[in-house]
């Protein structure tokens, strides 16, 4: 992975070996583009028609969007929602980025019934083994992320607690520097406490 997307190597049966770029990141894109590439394959589909709409495929909004502002932050917009898969996954992408500081901003996860807690807290062990700087949104998850993160030996992550995304952006204003990349997982309103 990197801030323009992935590149990945496909090796067939016979010993072939084709790669592919794409926009898209995560392990679950990666393994649907492989579906589709076995399948044009075995409909011996031109490789070069099969690099070239792997390459074009759009990515899709909220879901591990990859963007990047003119100053030189990369942004991964996994917004949409957060669950215990997709937020290890997403994870997954941010730590491979390396051009700078890698910031999570995190209300947490919700509707996990009985493991909510758990949940949140091995999100929050993730957390520290992916981030450089996690900032936590709102009341509802923030203990049992917090202690996740605690509960590691990690002691370079910087984690700061505010109440509202509009409180995320204010300090993320006042610390991005170009290099930086920007996780937002799930964005739950901020009137849910």
């Amino acid at each position: 992975y990197s801030a323009h997307g992935t590149s990945f190597t496909v090796v067939t049966p016979t010993g072939e070996k084709f790669g592919f770029s794409t926009h898209l990141v995560g392990e679950c894109n990666v393994s649907n583009l492989l579906a589709a590439i076995i399948v044009a394959l075995r409909l011996e589909v031109p490789i070069e028609k099969i690099r070239y709409a792997v390459n074009d495929i759009q990515q899709v909004e909220h879901r591990l969007n990859m963007k990047r502002t003119p100053g030189g932050v990369t942004i991964i917009d996994d917004a949409f929602n957060s669950n215990p898969t997709g937020s290890k996954m997403a994870l997954d992408v941010l730590k491979m980025m390396t051009g700078g500081r890698r910031i999570i901003v995190t209300p947490g996860m919700i509707e996990l019934g009985e493991r909510q807690e758990e949940l949140n807290a091995k999100f929050g062990e993730y957390i520290a083994g992916a981030a450089d700087i996690a900032i936590i949104v709102g009341h509802y998850n923030r203990e049992a992320i917090i202690s996740g993160i605690k509960s590691t030996d990690t002691t370079s992550l910087d984690v700061h607690a505010v109440n509202s995304f509009s409180e995320a952006q204010q300090l993320l204003a006042t610390t991005l520097k170009p290099g930086d990349t920007i996780l937002y997982e799930n964005d739950l309103p901020d009137t849910f406490k």
